[in-house]
């Protein structure tokens, strides 16, 4: 719901509250017009456009001077003041609204669990929106993280690939050593992705050597290698890594 649409709600949900009041009170529109300013002239249209939710952001002083003459305190329509008062602020509103529109072409799972990481987010002291700007990071925070789910996803499935082929089980440490291998392994070539081809190369012989820090066989780290780097292209390919 948008701010205004709040606004109208609130008016129409109010102006019905105090139609009740008034006729409570056992008044017509012309007589709480008269009362209200001494002259039912053009007050009496003020006042039926004010029940109707039609009176926009009428003042604070028309709704107390309202009550007044039927009677009434602030107390007869603080619930419906207070259910307003208790919606999110504004900007917290289309920062969700913005995360809404960015996630919406998303798989259903995976919009599913990025509007989770937003909720998580907004119930975090340091991420409540301020500003506009904040707006926008907090997009990016959501989008950034609902791709890095669908890529340890990818990822995992090579994986598991990887280790069948190698007859590994998932039990085994050297599994545990392959993962942490392929996650550098795609790291690097994001890191790298918009370099110049020679540190991407730098990155991959780094790496190479991995294996002997480690004083594990270099065999099944060179395999799991072709296959992040298989499963990266075909990802950059469909554009998946933008």
């Amino acid at each position: 719901m948008s701010e205004q649409s709040e606004l109208d709600e609130l008016n129409r949900v109010l102006g019905r509250r105090l139609a009740e009041i008034r006729r409570e009170a056992g008044l017509t529109q012309a007589q709480l017009a008269v009362r209200l300013r001494g002259t039912n002239r053009g007050w009496q249209q003020a006042v039926s456009r004010f029940e109707q939710g039609k009176a926009g952001q009428q003042s604070l002083f028309f709704i107390l001077d309202y009550l007044r003459v039927c009677g009434k305190g602030l107390g007869a329509v603080m619930d419906v003041l207070d259910e307003y008062t208790s919606l999110p602020p504004v900007l917290e509103q289309r920062a969700k609204r913005a995360v809404l529109d960015a996630t919406a072409g998303l798989p259903p799972t995976q919009r599913s669990r990025a509007e989770s990481y937003d909720i998580g987010l907004r119930h975090k002291a340091g991420q409540q929106v301020r500003t506009e700007p904040d707006i926008e990071r907090r997009v990016r925070q959501v989008v950034k993280r609902a791709k890095a789910e669908a890529w340890e996803r990818r990822l995992h499935r090579v994986f598991d690939d990887v280790l069948d082929e190698l007859h590994v089980s998932s039990k085994d440490n050297l599994s545990i050593f392959l993962k942490a291998f392929g996650r550098k392994v795609f790291g690097a070539l994001r890191r790298t992705r918009k370099t110049r081809p020679v540190w991407r190369d730098k990155a991959m012989v780094k790496l190479d050597t991995w294996a002997k820090e480690h004083e594990l066989p270099p065999e099944p780290f060179v395999r799991m290698k072709q296959a992040v780097i298989a499963l990266f292209a075909e990802m950059e390919n469909r554009g998946e890594l933008d």
